[in-house]
């Protein structure tokens, strides 16, 4: 910058633009002009030519400054002031205190120099390939002698560029890099430039360029601002410069780029671009700068913003409970209020209740992080307060509106009437009614919080938040405000949880919780700047995840909770992280709670479950151990129990529309007649829905398909499968059946000489009998048993026991009869002898089953509750195939079945296969006639009809409608069974029935006589 002087009168700061024709380049003068005040006109120097000299030209004449001397010819200052758009400059507002464009007076001979408001500074950095650093020093880094020389070009180069620039001021080379030769150097301009005349010059150079002053910032708010507040940051730029790059630097230097969120706004309106921030925090406090790149120049402008900060306050009294148990007694006690430590120099007041007495503030402690405020004071026991309370105020005189932040401490007072819980480890003596608290161990965030419940402590409930997990979900939540990018942060952050949830402090649900807010909070952020997660942060991600599920006991904050809640919000942040993803098809991860694939339409398997999809459909599979137990278990307000895998599946298109095919392996632990239910997690209810999804049923129990995309599992009943009606039918059915078996032995003993006349008929009617007999105690023993809960576990035995014995004993009866028919249909002429029939019949009958109820007994834990029978039953039980002690009843009985149908078989084919002597006379339908009626005859006797158990065992209650269809046949004619025997075995066979009528008629016959010989008697005495 050159000064020229002249005539001193009236000083004017001129700017004059100087070309050198050869070079086309440009320098600022100053000179001082003096005029007359008399001579002086406004409007000349704007009308005043440009003055040419012989190889320079004057133009641009513009006033800088006005000067007024004193009228007094002696007068040695003078009264100067900038005009608009200008300022003092550094020398002047150094010496004369004169910074901005007030009135300054100066000395007559000192020069009134203004400058103009929107200096611009250029630092530029400039690589020069034909020199190196070795030119301008040796070895020892001292100069080299072409050092002035090289130095001389370097700026004559750089000047003969830069001055092409209007209002070029002046230009300082600041320093020298290795890489070839890099100069660093200061360009400075007076005055607003086109950004596009620097193309030339960065294209002549290899350039990079930081300019500052061509593009303006301002801070349209008071400073400082109140935190909670709003604040607008503008940028104005002279040209169309592209989009811009908001950043601050905080006062450790770090800075960081601004985008949207919850605090902050950013919009751009033509040559302007603004950040909005509301509710503002302390987070904001720093300083602002404003970026945009166009070719190699990068434009910039900064302004701090500074911010009124109040403190969040921790309040407590030391002791928590004063003890005025003695009311003749005082008590002291300490009121601490703990704020995190920061630059604001707050004012603190106390303020207390009337009783409280010698308020006085104590010392101020720093420890860690914080500033404890503390103050002592007096409680007088006798006054008889319940409870007492002081206040402390924080008071920020900088601030505009919101200058106070209080906090009240409440103090509890124990008095003599007072219940109370005494003091247990740490937990302080407490009132009744009120919880406790204490800070939390070994540097974690939080409390501990104990409630005292009269004079019982409850359980304690932890708050404490492991520090790294703190830290990590501040910094998440800094992003969510607008400052940085969650992208550039993903790897760090995700390592960081990862790292946290290997340390033993994570068997915790204050940590667990904090670690599911940490997954929602990075997945919104994400979402909101418009981020999907990549392949770099599965491997952590599943191990965090993973992590927390190793043991799901701490789920729970106290014993009494339950884990749904939080469990449910874990779920749908993985959910939903999976849906803001864009993973590769290869991307695998496998972990000991959690797995993690990329599946297409082949099989994928993972913790003993497959997931197969539609061809060209692939989804991305999370598979969760150990989560189902801690999610609801009820399905449509049924009771239903899943501990298995739980599948999250999400369609890599985001589409919701594919079709599954999982496998289970749970289903094979499907207990018997227990319906499986394929459920997904419906978001909007909050519930399991099995809509969309179909279980494979009984023959297929580990196979789930479904229609859409979610968190799926498979569910079983709690209870199995009831048919409606099956109890009263059974009751009604068994009803009959007593009531028919005692009506069956009855007409025997009535008919019996009558009917009995052969050795056959003998045989049969024994057999029958005795199967009567069997089935009448049996159904007996069934009908007490009617109501298990009701019956003392003695009693429940004996019954079963009666049960086993009297049903076996009816179907070796069964067995004896169907060895009789057999033998008169193969040995025709033989006769089978009574007596050999009788020790046969009564060795089968009765010893056989005896037999296999002891051994039964003595198996099975000598009749042990669980073991030989149940005692929700009264029955037997059943544990799986060939498992248990009623397969000691199935097996025997089913071969009585199985060999009494061979025998209804025998006598069919007979009855179906005439002799050659009685093939011509014989019809079809009377033979068919006669089978049926073997059938129906037969069939009640020997049992026949229980061979539909073997189908009700075999066939699950889930395979509708078959298993409901044989499970009632099977229950009305079994329960009806002994209704059958008395209408097929004694009114079915005709000489039964003539015996009835024959005795029924006698009976007649003698009352009639009686009557008859009564009325002639009469007669003869009349």
């Amino acid at each position: 910058m050159t000064l020229c002087k002249g005539i001193v009168l009236l000083f004017l700061g001129l700017f004059c633009k100087v070309s050198v024709a050869a070079e086309n380049s440009t320098q600022v003068y100053f000179f001082e002009l003096e005029i007359e005040s008399t001579a002086y006109n406004e409007t000349y120097l704007s009308t005043l030519s440009p003055l040419n000299c012989a190889n320079w030209t004057v133009s641009d004449i513009i006033v800088t400054a006005n000067c007024t001397v004193g009228e007094n010819s002696y007068s040695t200052q003078k009264n100067c002031s900038c005009t608009n758009e200008h300022r003092w400059s550094s020398d002047i507002c150094e010496t004369h205190k004169c910074c901005k464009n007030e009135n300054c007076t100066l000395n007559v001979i000192d020069d009134a120099v203004c400058l103009p408001i929107n200096t611009v500074i250029i630092n530029g950095s400039t690589t020069f390939p034909s020199l190196n650093y070795g030119d301008l020093y040796d070895q020892n880094n001292k100069q080299t002698e072409k050092y002035d020389e090289i130095i001389k070009n370097i700026t004559n180069e750089l000047k003969s560029n830069f001055s092409t620039l209007p209002w070029f001021d002046s230009l300082v080379i600041t320093g020298f890099r290795k890489g070839s030769l890099i100069v660093d150097y200061t360009v400075q301009v007076l005055s607003f430039f086109n950004i596009n005349q620097l193309q030339n010059i960065t294209g002549n150079l290899q350039s990079k360029l930081i300019i500052k002053g061509l593009v303006t910032i301002n801070i349209a708010n008071q400073q400082p601002v109140d935190i909670g507040t709003t604040a607008t940051v503008t940028c104005t730029k002279q040209d169309d410069l592209g989009a811009v790059t908001w950043s601050l630097t905080n006062a450790q230097n770090k800075t960081t780029v601004i985008t949207n969120g919850t605090e902050a706004s950013l919009s751009s309106n033509n040559l302007s671009d603004t950040v909005t921030l509301s509710n503002i925090s302390a987070v904001w406090k720093g300083l602002f700068t404003c970026e945009y790149t166009k070719w190699s120049i990068k434009l910039t402008a900064s302004e701090p913003l500074d911010i009124a900060l109040l403190p969040d306050i921790q309040g407590s009294s030391d002791p928590q409970f004063p003890d005025c148990t003695d009311q003749n007694q005082n008590v002291h006690v300490v009121i601490q209020c703990a704020i995190l430590n920061n630059s604001e120099n707050y004012t603190v007041s106390w303020n207390s209740s009337a009783n409280l007495y010698d308020l006085t503030q104590q010392q101020t402690e720093y420890k860690e992080d914080k500033i404890y405020y503390k103050a002592e004071a007096t409680i007088k026991c006798g006054d008889g307060n319940e409870s007492l309370s002081t206040t402390c105020t924080f008071r920020n005189i900088r601030s505009q509106t919101k200058k106070n932040s209080s906090m009240t401490v409440d103090i509890p007072i124990i008095k003599s009437n007072s219940s109370f819980c005494v003091k247990q480890d740490d937990w302080p003596k407490t009132k009744g009614n009120y919880t406790a608290v204490l800070p939390c161990d070994n540097a974690a965030v939080g409390n501990r919080i104990k409630k005292c419940n009269n004079t019982i402590w409850q359980e304690e409930i932890s708050n404490c938040v492991d520090p790294n997990l703190n830290k990590l979900y501040n910094d998440i939540l800094k992003i969510g405000k607008g400052l940085g990018f969650i992208i550039e942060n993903a790897d760090s952050f995700f390592k960081r949880l990862q790292i946290s949830t290997t340390f033993e402090s994570i068997k915790a649900f204050a940590n667990i919780d904090a670690t599911v807010q940490i997954l929602e909070s990075m997945n919104s952020v994400s979402e909101v700047q418009s981020h999907q997660w990549n392949d770099t942060i599965v491997p952590d991600f599943v191990s965090a995840i993973s992590n927390i599920l190793n043991d799901t006991k701490y789920w729970k904050q106290t014993s009494n909770d339950n884990a749904t809640s939080l469990s449910i919000k874990y779920l749908q942040s993985v959910e939903n992280m999976m849906n803001n993803s864009n993973l590769s098809p290869t991307s695998s991860v496998n972990r000991s709670n959690v797995a993690l694939k990329v599946c297409n339409s082949s099989d994928c398997n993972f913790f003993n479950v497959s997931v197969k999809t539609e061809q060209n459909v692939t989804v991305v599979v999370v598979a969760f151990r150990k989560l189902a137990t801690n999610l609801p278990q009820t399905l449509n307000n049924k009771s239903v129990e899943s501990e298995g895998i739980i599948l999250s599946v999400t369609e890599v298109n985001g589409t919701d529309s594919t079709y599954l095919k999982m496998n289970f392996s749970d289903g094979q632990i499907r207990k018997h007649n227990h319906q499986m239910f394929c459920v997904y997690w419906d978001e909007n209810q909050k519930e399991w829905s099995s809509d969309g999804c179909t279980w494979g049923g009984a023959n297929n129990p580990t196979l789930c398909t479904c229609t859409h995309n979610s968190a799926f599992t498979i569910m079983m009943s709690k209870t199995a499968e009831s048919l409606p009606y099956m109890e009263e039918l059974t009751y009604v059915g068994l009803g009959i059946s007593v009531v028919s078996l005692v009506l069956c032995i009855l007409i025997e003993i009535m008919v019996w000489d009558t009917v009995v006349k052969s050795n056959i008929s003998n045989f049969r009617h024994i057999a029958l009998v005795n199967i009567s007999v069997c089935l009448l105690f049996a159904y007996c023993a069934f009908l007490a048993s009617a109501k298990p809960e009701q019956i003392l576990p003695n009693w429940c035995m004996i019954l079963t026991v009666v049960k086993q014995f009297c049903f076996l004993a009816a179907f070796f009866w069964m067995l004896c009869l169907s060895f009789v028919l057999l033998h008169q249909l193969i040995f025709v002429f033989e006769k089978l002898r009574k007596r050999v029939y009788l020790a046969l019949s009564i060795t089968v009958g009765y010893a056989c089953p005896l037999l296999c109820v002891a051994v039964t007994v003595i198996q099975f834990g000598n009749g042990m509750e669980g073991e030989y029978f149940s005692k929700d039953t009264c029955w037997l039980v059943y544990q799986s195939t060939l498992k248990g002690s009623l397969f000691a009843f199935i097996l025997p009985v089913g071969t009585v079945v199985v060999l009494n149908m061979f025998a209804l078989f025998v006598v069919i084919t007979k009855i179906a296969t005439p002799t050659v002597s009685e093939a011509k006379a014989r019809d079809e339908k009377d033979v068919a006639k006669s089978i049926i009626k073997t059938i129906v005859l037969l069939s009640p006797i020997l049992g026949i009809t229980w061979i539909l158990g073997f189908f009700v065992f075999t066939l699950d209650l889930t395979q509708k409608p078959y298993a409901q269809i044989v499970n009632y046949a099977f229950t009305i004619l079994n329960s009806l069974q002994g209704f059958f025997i008395l209408f097929s075995n004694c009114f079915g066979e005709k000489k039964v029935r003539e015996a009835l009528l024959k005795r029924f008629r006698a009976k007649k016959s003698v009352n009639f006589t009686s009557e008859s010989s009564t009325k002639v008697t009469s007669l003869v005495k009349k």
